[in-house]
């Protein structure tokens, strides 16, 4: 099976990041700024396995020098104080 999966970027000019998604799906919500994006306007380029996808999505974020964590990353949940 080819082009499996499609390589997106953000829309939010503020954020501007890249992530993939299978392809065929309308929307993507962006997994930094929870922004929804709709695939087909902002489709960058298909490939065939998740593993090259991670890949170029990791490459084209680290050329933009804002390696940043994904929102749900940094929200951990509170930590219980032990007495």
């Amino acid at each position: 099976m080819k082009n499996v999966y499609t390589i997106v970027r953000c829309s939010n000019r503020y954020c501007g990041k890249f992530t993939y998604c299978k392809t065929g799906q309308k929307t993507k919500q962006c997994p930094y700024c929870n922004k929804r994006i709709d695939v087909y306007k902002r489709e960058i380029r298909t490939v065939d396995t998740s593993k090259q996808a991670r890949v170029l999505v990791q490459e084209f974020n680290k050329e933009l020098g804002k390696q940043v964590e994904p929102e749900w990353m940094s929200k951990s949940s509170p930590k219980k104080k032990v007495k």
